[in-house]
Formats: structure tokens, sequence, C-alpha cells
């Protein structure tokens, strides 16, 4: 710490007195608060008026003063300054004169010897600094799952549509269809085989013989033979309720319908009048 004192002679009031003016650092850094203190010591009976700026400078500012007072008679014997320089070198601080006050006029001033103090940069601190390139945004995992959500999302409607896919085939809803306005079921079969026209071609001949055969059984029996395959009819014997030896001349004959629609077995004419006849043989007996 530096500080200088300053004596008044007696011979100005007849007694002296001592000025302290003092820096609490002699180097700082940039920016930093200097602390700037005057006190007046051994004053006696003189009043002292302190003025709270100093002359003007670029470099050192002011941020703040603080009058200092006597713990007796709680007169002002000082004032402390904290100055802020915002450059780097070798610095003064700035002229400052105390008032010496006679029946509350000033009767006369004296300045304070210059104190000398020095402003460095925090980079000539550091012996070696490795200057790197600026890194780019890391990325950050979002808090709420998106993508788990999404994919949970998805197999919740995947379930669902595996659940009503199940359903329908294990409980299958049928329209009910009101046969009462319909044509009698024989009338209809006897109709369309007599409509039949033998010069067609063969796999069209016994897709509507099949058709005529399914379609009676479905309308007087109320059984959805028109949507069961020839290996479902033959193992849901039980549901039709007529004689057996019908039901078995029925499956013969739809799978040799089958073969003819599927495996290309070609009949004869003959043999084809002889299944039309046999189908109206089994509705006449039904």
């Amino acid at each position: 710490m530096r500080f200088i004192i300053f004596i008044l002679p007696a011979i100005v009031l007849c007694k002296s007195f001592t000025a302290h003016s003092q820096l609490d650092k002699e180097t700082a850094f940039i920016g930093d608060i200097i602390k700037w203190t005057i006190e007046i010591k051994d004053r006696g009976e003189k009043q002292f008026n302190f003025p709270l700026t100093f002359e003007k400078n670029e470099l050192i500012s002011m941020k703040s003063y603080n009058l200092k007072y006597d713990d007796v008679d709680n007169s002002i014997i000082g004032i402390e300054f904290e100055l802020t320089v915002w450059d780097t070198g070798k610095f003064v601080i700035p002229n400052y004169a105390i008032e010496i006050m006679k029946n509350d006029i000033v009767d006369y001033k004296f300045k304070l010897d210059p104190i000398e103090f020095e402003i460095t940069s925090i980079l000539n601190t550091v012996e070696q600094v490795d200057f790197r390139d600026i890194k780019g945004p890391v990325p950050v995992k979002s808090i709420f799952p998106f993508k788990q959500i999404i994919y949970c999302f998805i197999l919740f409607l995947l379930a669902i549509a595996i659940i009503m896919l199940w359903r329908k085939r294990v409980k299958p809803e049928y329209e009910k269809i009101d046969y009462n306005i319909l044509e009698p079921p024989a009338d209809r079969a006897f109709r369309r085989l007599m409509e039949i026209d033998s010069s067609i071609l063969t796999k069209e001949y016994y897709s509507i013989l099949s058709h005529v055969l399914r379609e009676y059984l479905e309308t007087k029996y109320f059984i959805r033979t028109l949507e069961m395959t020839t290996e479902e009819i033959e193992s849901a014997t039980d549901i039709f309720k007529f004689d057996k030896n019908y039901l078995a001349q029925v499956i013969r004959f739809l799978k040799e319908s089958d073969k003819v629609k599927y495996a290309r077995e070609i009949p004869n004419p003959e043999k084809m009048a002889r299944d039309k006849e046999k189908i109206q043989n089994i509705i006449s007996g039904l």
C-alpha cells in the first residue's frame, strides 16, 4: 500500500495538521475497483470540506464516494472514492484540493501530491493461453419420448385391428334375408336349370349347376352353403337335417363339379346331361 503525508506549516493557521492520501493497491486489472482514501489527522479545531468530485479524466471514472466522520463531534474528516480504469498502463490520481473552512467560508485550499498506479491486462498473467475453435452445438436428448409414444400408438392400433379381425372371424355376423318374398326354392332351381344353355363352356356349365344346388339348399334349409367350400359341407353334415343318402349325392356331385372347375376335367355331353338330370332328381327328392 502506498500513501503520501502532507503537513501544512503552522505559520498558516498557527496549528499544523496531517493529510493522508493513499490507494488500497498499486497495481490492478482493467475494471477493478481501486479505493482512494483521503483523511485528515491532528486537525485541532479546524473545519475541512472535501469536494465530491475531482478533476475530470477520460480514462479514470468514479463509481462512488463515501464521506468519513469524526466519532466525537461527527465532523467530516475525510472521503473515500472508488475508481475504475478501463485501459492498461501507468496512471496518476486526478488532481484534488482539500478546502480549509473559516466561518463556513473557504479560507484556502491545498492540492494533494500525485500518486502513481498501474493497470495491467489479466491476459498478461497467463503464461500460455490455449485458444481452441468453438465447438458445435451438442445434441440434447428430448425429455419427452416422442418416438416411443409413436411406436406404442402404432402397436396399439395394430392390436385393435387384429382383435377386430379375429372377432369377425370367430363370430361372423350374417345379414338376415327374408326368403318369404323370394321365389319358392324348388321353382327357382328348376327354372334356372331349364335356362342353362348346353352349348356354353364346360367350366361355366358346372359352375351354374353347382350354384343352383347350393342356392336351393341355402334358401330351403337356411344354411350358408353358397359361402361354404365342398370340404366344409362334408365336415358339417350334422347341420343338414334331411336324408343322408341325398346329402351323399350332393357332396359327390359338388366334388365332381370342383374337378371340372379347378382340375380341368372335361366330361362328355352325355355326362353333362346326366349331371343336370341328377340335380333335378336331388331337388325333387328333397
